[in-house]
């Protein structure tokens, strides 16, 4: 069976960049929990109360009652960004102990003030906490973002379960196949290796319940660039890694062509971004693109032939810290030529630097404290 792949994205009209960006997203979502006969998994980072929220939490616990098994996989981490930005509301309830209060108050104060207020509350959460046919499983250090739907579909990619994404750079792949689907499953147990030759394929960074850690994409990634021929076009939300650094440098300098799609403000780490990407402008020639929306994408299209897309950013955190999972895909030339579309328009959208001046203007003493946040990781 080929795998069916669709971008969910909204459609790249005269007017960009477009409105409610996570609306074909979540719209899928709430359609597929309708329809879901028997189970139905979502693993997410930031589960908010919000309109989003809501609106899949409410589909949510619709599919329950009529006896689907939900199984939701959540990271305790980011109940920090839940409770520091936006509304500051996380959806399921979850004491916070002082410590974590105080930890949270100081590293607060590094993000931008993004507060707004709404009538939200964590009703809704409570319900599924109690539900029998839902299962909330609370684990730490993972930005991995997927629903399963009857093990015949998976979404995936970067978009959070809340209402900012509607406003980002952003979106997820939709992939129909019950075959990927079990392979989605073999690859995250560790029960077979990732296959290159494959069309589509999973990189995973995971954290196997024996306790031991696996980190797969960076060296991919690595590898990725160094057999780069021509090109290589990035946008991810955070970058920091400094292997990954050495690589683009190196690339460049054999004559790759590099181009960076950059927020020029981002939603946290601004500074170490901006350290970053600063660091790459002045060691070696790459075009850098800023563009006034929050990029939260995470894609890497080497070669215009083949992508690398999904939850990881190419920051400390994601590349050494976090679980992860990234799509390899290669050999799907429609899903290419809309990434390539949809690059085109962000582009166009997007004013090029000319001097490292306009990447110079960052904090040394925050960039630092951010870099500095993610080797130690305390969530």
């Amino acid at each position: 069976m080929k795998t069916k792949c669709h971008l969910l994205h909204p459609p790249l009209t005269a007017s960009f960049p477009p409105e409610r960006v996570a609306d074909p997203t979540f719209d899928l979502v709430v359609e597929e929990l309708e329809k879901a006969r028997e189970s139905v998994e979502i693993f997410m980072y930031v589960w908010r109360s919000d309109e989003a929220g809501t609106r899949v939490g409410e589909a949510v616990l619709a599919a329950a009652d009529r006896g689907v098994k939900v199984r939701v996989i959540k990271d305790i981490g980011a109940i920090m960004c839940e409770v520091i930005e936006m509304n500051r509301k996380s959806f399921f309830p979850r004491r916070i102990p002082l410590l974590k209060r105080i930890i949270y108050k100081i590293i607060g104060r590094t993000f931008p003030d993004t507060f707004v207020e709404d009538e939200h509350d964590q009703e809704l959460g409570t319900r599924l906490l109690a539900h029998p046919n839902v299962t909330v499983e609370w684990i730490n250090k993972t930005h991995t973002k997927y629903y399963l739907f009857d093990e015949q579909l998976i979404v995936t990619g970067s978009i959070n379960i809340e209402d900012r994404h509607q406003d980002y750079f952003d979106y997820m792949l939709a992939l129909e196949d019950p075959d990927l689907v079990r392979r989605l499953r073999t690859r995250m147990a560790g029960e077979a290796p990732y296959d290159p030759e494959r069309n589509i394929d999973f990189l995973c960074n995971t954290h196997r319940k024996e306790g031991e850690s696996v980190f797969e994409i960076k060296p991919e990634v690595l590898r990725f660039i160094e057999v780069a021929r021509e090109s290589i076009y990035i946008e991810v939300a955070y970058i920091g890694d400094p292997e990954f650094a050495d690589a683009l440098v190196a690339a460049a300098k054999r004559g790759v062509r590099i181009t960076i799609l950059f927020s020029r403000e981002a939603n946290i780490g601004n500074d170490v971004n901006y350290w970053a990407i600063h660091d790459l402008y002045t060691r070696a020639p790459i075009e850098v693109y800023l563009t006034g929306t929050m990029i939260h994408a995470k894609l890497l299209l080497f070669d215009d032939e083949l992508i690398l897309t999904g939850s990881c950013n190419m920051n400390i955190f994601s590349l050494q810290k976090a679980a992860e999972l990234d799509l390899v895909i290669r050999n799907e030339p429609a899903l290419i030529e809309a990434i390539r579309a949809l690059i085109a328009k962000r582009i166009e959208a997007s004013s090029r630097v000319t001097s490292a001046e306009e990447l110079a203007g960052f904090n040394p003493i925050l960039a630092s404290l951010q870099q500095l946040h993610q080797k130690l990781n305390p969530n």
